[in-house]
């Protein structure tokens, strides 16, 4: 049988999401907890690879479970128990049952990101915000954004020998809005939140992105260059890569019913 699981990860602690040697991975820890929890060795599959740092709410993978080892009914005591042999970085929020041939990754129509970024000393906000001193232009950096939208090529925006097919990535949303990872941050205008939506992510495209825009809101670039950038398919003209800990994978959408659903209803 095959279970969708929804799940949430600090990523301060890990090397990313998936299985690396040496390395601790959010990938493992969940095989090691359903393989205790289970007494059966279990492999998960993920609904795509994150940097190490980044932070993850909603993240969904998969994992086939032989019948008779665990039964619908069940679901809220092995949730309960598994997130007890989890590190207190990951949490596990629901299971639910799916067809055979459903994908975690594969099936994945589109997937968001959230990049806080704050321009005012702040003793709490470093852990989850990129602390960038400049006044920045919030207007210009949402026009430059418009630049991203579409199906596009997004090499100036990715990293460099991977070994992706592809550097074409639809992105359907990039907006920035105030905001802060913590609601009781008291800098009035001076957090932001960078939200994007795509059918697909390069690695380091995200960071890539808010790393760019950044030389807009602060005059050093006007928005068209992010247009110019795309059409150069060259990251060295790009601007630098920001940090990963203020990067959150936010959701991730399907073509059918999911717990996702379930849970809004």
């Amino acid at each position: 049988m095959r279970f969708f699981i929804s799940l949430s990860y600090n990523g301060r602690s890990f090397n990313g999401w998936q299985v690396q040697p040496r390395q601790p991975s959010v990938q493992s820890e969940l095989e090691r907890a359903f393989s205790v929890y289970l007494g059966t060795p279990l492999s998960l599959t993920g609904a795509g690879r994150t940097d190490s740092g980044v932070h993850a709410v909603n993240y969904v993978a998969h994992v086939d479970i032989d019948e008779g080892l665990i039964k619908p009914g069940d679901l809220p005591t092995t949730i309960y128990k598994i997130n007890a042999i989890l590190p207190s970085d990951i949490v596990i929020h629901d299971i639910c049952q799916v067809q055979d041939d459903a994908h975690a990754r594969f099936d994945a129509t589109s997937r968001s990101y959230n990049y806080f970024v704050h321009t005012a000393k702040d003793p709490f906000l470093g852990q989850y915000s990129y602390f960038y001193p400049y006044e920045l232009d919030i207007d210009k950096m949402n026009e430059a954004a418009l630049f991203l939208l579409g199906e596009q090529d997004f090499t100036s925006m990715a990293k460099l020998h991977t070994d992706v097919k592809t550097n074409i990535c639809t992105v359907t949303r990039a907006l920035w809005h105030p905001a802060a990872p913590l609601t009781f941050s008291p800098l009035n205008g001076k957090t932001l939140c960078f939200t994007i939506t795509a059918n697909r992510f390069l690695r380091n495209m995200v960071r890539a992105v808010v790393g760019s825009l950044l030389e807009v809101g602060r005059g050093r670039k006007e928005p068209v260059w992010i247009k110019e950038l795309l059409a150069e398919k060259n990251r060295s003209s790009a601007g630098n890569s920001v940090p990963a800990h203020p990067l959150f994978l936010t959701n991730i959408e399907y073509p059918y019913p999911t717990f996702q659903k379930e849970n809004q209803q």
